[in-house]
């Protein structure tokens, strides 16, 4: 499906450790892979996220905050804020096709990164990305998760196959709908990311189907080495079943694109 307006995508679960910014990264790499939309990933954790990290490696690069701040700079001077790509390009990593906006990685600041700060990046960066991917923070309380649910158009739930993350992934959708976003728990996709080769106690199957009663669609990731090590992600090394899953899951949201209302 083709994209009709700037398509805003919110990875989250309140519980960390789970597989939140690799599925962000994997996700938008994915997506810079085999389309030719013009794809970012934002980093809104408010204690020093690691999606650059594991996009960039340990490159310092401007963030999310540089480009609000320059964003408000041009407005108080145009009126308009920055007024074409490579202005707003200045202040992101890029990756391939991928371009990356990094979090602030001092805790000081960071928590002052809230609502306004998001939705003013998320007004930037729809000027000139047509997919717009959201790393968000493990918590439901902090005011950049409200800017965050407020400017998101399909919401993806990440949990693990343990009976901690399966609590906390369930309780993130009944966060989500408590807070009045009921139709992105409608069309929520639980992405379940394996942690393990050989999960033990656990039953997928059925697990998948508790998912399902939830929400319309589960995707489940298989262990990948990779990935689980932390560092910096080289697509070509993550192994073809893994990225055959995160294909699915690319494929899933881009169902939605062609249902968007124009301009909204």
């Amino acid at each position: 499906m083709p994209v009709v307006r700037p398509y805003r995508i919110a990875v989250t679960s309140i519980k960390g450790g789970v597989g939140k910014t690799t599925t962000s990264a994997m996700l938008g790499l994915t997506f810079s892979r085999h389309r030719a939309d013009r794809s970012v990933v934002v980093d809104a954790n408010p204690h020093a996220g690691t999606l650059a990290d594991r996009l960039l490696g340990e490159r310092v690069i401007p963030t999310v905050r540089d480009l609000v701040n320059a964003e408000l700079r041009k407005r108080a001077y145009n009126g308009r804020g920055l007024p074409e790509a490579p202005h707003i390009h200045q202040y992101l990593g890029q990756v391939g096709q991928l371009m990356v906006a990094a979090s602030e990685q001092s805790a000081d600041v960071g928590e002052a990164f809230g609502e306004l700060h998001y939705s003013t990046a998320q007004e930037v960066l729809r000027r000139v990305f047509d997919i717009i991917i959201t790393d968000s923070g493990t918590g439901m309380k902090h005011s950049a998760m409200r800017g965050t649910l407020a400017a998101t158009d399909r919401l993806i739930v990440v949990a693990a196959p343990r009976f901690d993350a399966v609590r906390r992934a369930a309780k993130t959708l009944d966060e989500v709908h408590a807070r009045g976003y009921a139709h992105l728990v409608r069309d929520a996709v639980v992405v379940i990311t394996m942690d393990t080769a050989n999960p033990v106690g656990i039953n997928l199957a059925a697990l998948t189907d508790y998912f399902r009663q939830l929400c319309p669609s589960v995707v489940q990731v298989p262990y990948d080495e990779h990935l689980y090590t932390g560092g910096t992600i080289d697509y070509d090394r993550v192994s073809a079943a893994t990225r055959g899953a995160y294909l699915d899951l690319a494929a899933i949201l881009a169902d939605g694109f062609g249902y968007l209302m124009p301009g909204v």
